[in-house]
């Protein structure tokens, strides 16, 4: 049998031990290397443990350990972290993993939820390494179009949805080509509104049929908008929305991308399974983000976190929205603050795209000559000449390219 998995806990929570002891105890795939106790004790036996997989309780010493997380990846920088979450609640959530988290369970839970999500990590792990190994991040030589675009933020309100609308509406004018924006955020989606648009169905009603996709079916359900493009709507059902399951989203993305020339996706703001199997799914992903401290800490956390996912050094991109606004960061400040360059800049238009969104009409078809539209123009323009010069990371055997495929997939489950 394979050397069992070392498992490194942070807890002093009698009853919370016991459960994590009993359940490893049972499997010998597994086994606890050491217990922590004391905050004074982290850096050092964090680095004298050399887990595999660290599982870190919310709470230690009556202090919230998501603070310490930084001092756990300073002592192992390739440490994987496990949170032990108290409720479910999404911004919690969001937190740990951009603290640096790979996973969380959520108490109460089972042992068996608990064996599951080390698994799960384990062998994402596991693939990540063999894929470094084979040499996975070399470049190939083949181009390869660009057809998915996923928009997407850490942070809310810095302007998701308006960049993807009108980057949808902008690749639509520039090319003359069949242009999808599809919402993402299944649970508080506002494409509709953004667009004054209805319809009964939305991405749901593909789902079942992502594997053989008609020209029939996707008409009767996508939404033909003035601009020139098609939407596909989130369900307006929560129930519904939460039937959506990440292999079935990426498999439909996929899909509808060998239909559509483009493919834009509003991904929203909140990191869970299903965001980033749209991120993962994605030629190129926007990373949008404001002028100000807090936007920019989140972004760059998560840029530390696509390191994570063996993204390729080009497949994300800044966009740094509502540049030069009144009190902002310096624009030549946020480079060394996200410690990645900015891929563009779309500038402050004050009060215009409130006004845009209020009354339906995309801003860059109802204020064509200001300057945020002409920025988003641009961005269109960059993201359809990368059609003939992108380059894709491919591995050297049929083998590792499936690990990637698997990798990328099983990222989804974290988040």
């Amino acid at each position: 049998m394979a050397n069992p998995t070392r498992i490194l806990l942070i807890c002093d929570r009698p009853d919370l031990q016991n459960q994590v002891v009993t359940a490893l105890q049972a499997e010998p795939e597994f086994t606890l290397v050491d217990m922590v106790t004391e905050l004074a004790r982290i850096g050092r036996d964090v680095a004298l443990a050399k887990a595999d997989l660290i599982i870190v309780d919310y709470i230690l010493n009556n202090q919230p350990t998501i603070d310490i997380f930084d001092d756990i990846l300073v002592a192992t920088p390739d440490a994987v972290i496990i949170a032990i979450l108290q409720n479910s609640d999404p911004a919690a959530s969001q937190q740990a993993v951009l603290a640096g988290a790979r996973a969380f369970v959520i108490q109460p839970f089972s042992q068996i939820n608990l064996l599951s999500t080390l698994r799960r990590v384990r062998s994402l792990d596991q693939r990540r390494t063999q894929m470094r190994a084979v040499g996975i991040a070399r470049l190939s030589d083949v181009a390869q179009p660009l057809r998915i675009i996923s928009v997407f933020s850490p942070r809310g309100g810095v302007g998701t949805s308006t960049i993807a609308t009108n980057l949808a509406i902008g690749l639509q004018e520039l090319t003359g080509a069949r242009t999808l924006l599809l919402d993402g955020n299944l649970f508080f989606g506002h494409l509709d509104l953004m667009l004054n648009i209805r319809n009964r169905n939305n991405l749901a009603d593909l789902l079942p049929h992502a594997s053989h996709l008609d020209e029939t079916l996707i008409r009767d359900v996508v939404v033909n908008h003035i601009s020139g493009i098609e939407v596909l709507l989130t369900p307006n059902n929560f129930s519904v929305a939460q039937g959506v399951h990440p292999e079935d989203l990426f498999s439909m993305v996929s899909a509808l991308s060998l239909v559509y020339k483009y493919v834009v996706i509003d991904a929203g703001h909140t990191l869970n399974e299903n965001t980033v199997t749209l991120l993962d799914v994605a030629d190129r992903v926007l990373l949008v983000t404001n002028p100000e401290l807090a936007g920019l800490k989140d972004t760059s956390r998560f840029i530390q976190i696509t390191w994570g996912l063996s993204y390729s050094h080009d497949k994300v991109l800044v966009v740094l929205n509502r540049a030069g606004m009144p009190g902002g960061i310096r624009t030549g400040d946020i480079t060394g603050t996200l410690h990645q360059e900015v891929f563009t800049q779309v500038p402050d238009e004050g009060a215009r795209p409130l006004r845009s969104i209020n009354s339906g009409i995309p801003l860059i078809n109802r204020y064509p000559r200001s300057g945020a539209s002409k920025a988003i123009h641009k961005i269109a323009k960059q993201l359809s000449e990368m059609t003939s010069a992108r380059t894709i990371s491919l591995a050297t055997t049929p083998e590792t390219g499936q690990a990637r495929i698997d990798a990328l997939m099983a990222s989804s489950q974290f988040g």
